[in-house]
């Protein structure tokens, strides 16, 4: 190849990539409902990897997973409810993936997590600076 095929290729991989980025942050926008501020995904490679990232902004992950054999498997379209102290409801929404990263302030939750007409619950305690990371399971 001579040196103009070299450049040409080299700009189309880095829009390429530049593209790709930019597809997953804007999948990836946070979204602010009353008290919370959450996003999930981590579906493919580069949205893990951004979720993963983003977490440690986040004082709650929860991740989703289908218990199979012969290992365990990454769910989304989870319906997630999360209910505080008070019993109002601050976050309603189904994952687009495997992890939901929420915000919530500091205070005590119960999450229902449920797939498949299968709820799964978890209580869970947020302290200022802190970060909970909850695992959701269920059977294949």
């Amino acid at each position: 190849m001579n040196k103009r095929t070299l450049f040409a290729l080299s700009i189309l991989m880095s829009a390429n990539l530049a593209f790709a980025a930019d597809a997953t942050q804007s999948r990836l926008q946070p979204t602010t409902s009353g008290v919370a501020t959450y996003v999930s995904g981590g579906i493919g490679q580069d949205e893990s990897t951004a979720i993963q990232q983003a977490a440690k902004d986040y004082s709650l992950t929860l991740e989703f997973v289908i218990k199979a054999a012969p290992k365990d498997e990454f769910t989304s379209d989870v319906q997630v409810k999360v209910i505080d102290a008070k019993q109002n409801s601050v976050l309603d929404t189904v994952s687009k993936g495997p992890f939901l990263l929420a915000q919530l302030p500091a205070g005590r939750y119960h999450i229902d997590a449920i797939k498949n007409g299968q709820t799964k619950a978890h209580d869970v305690t947020i302290k200022p600076g802190s970060h909970q990371h909850i695992m959701f399971e269920w059977s294949e």
